[in-house]
């Protein structure tokens, strides 16, 4: 039987991994970088409770760790192709026009369109603001939660998030929709 410093860390495995993975890729735009980068977050996290250090919040924990090795991904890579993405995991309008009315159709090709062209447009965000964005809307972070991972307040991450959404409004044309 493990012992409980190995069954809390299996146990954040299962639940985080994948979430990991899923913010690493929309920050990456890259699935293998994204996969190691998901790995090295556990085996620090690893190395960490070996040496005898206990975690509280596995989940802070772990995006802080994988934020960390983002950052010095960037730092290694400035910016990654777009292009990619679109390659790794293209939009399949087939699969969605295949159920519903015209209309529902027409709304879900919009709405992929607009989720595309977004998506393809936060790289163009300063790094701060692609970062709160993608732990807000697509981590599913609170603003407390985000100002403890970043060490911000939370006024400076609300700020943040509205400067970045303010951005991409200004970049996508989508104006009434954002």
């Amino acid at each position: 039987m493990p012992a409980p410093h190995e069954r809390a860390f299996l146990e954040a495995f299962d639940t985080y991994a994948d979430a990991l993975f899923k913010h690493a890729y929309f920050r990456l735009s890259n699935r293998e970088r994204a996969a190691d980068l998901t790995q090295e977050t556990f085996l620090k996290a690893w190395e960490y409770i070996r040496e005898k250090n206990e975690i509280q919040h596995w989940k802070g924990f772990l995006y802080r760790i994988l934020n960390n090795l983002i950052i010095d991904e960037y730092r290694k890579k400035k910016e990654e192709s777009l292009d990619k993405l679109i390659e790794d995991d293209p939009v399949h309008a087939d699969a969605l026009v295949s159920q519903g009315s015209r209309e529902e159709k027409e709304e879900r090709l919009n709405d992929e369109f607009m989720i595309e062209k977004l998506r393809s447009l936060i790289p163009q965000l300063p790094e701060q603001h692609r970062v709160v964005l993608s732990l807000r809307y697509f981590d599913g972070f609170s603003l407390k939660e985000i100002s403890s991972l970043l060490s911000l307040s939370e006024n400076v991450v609300s700020v943040r998030i509205h400067r970045a959404t303010a951005r991409l409004r200004t970049l996508s044309g989508f104006t009434d929709t954002i």
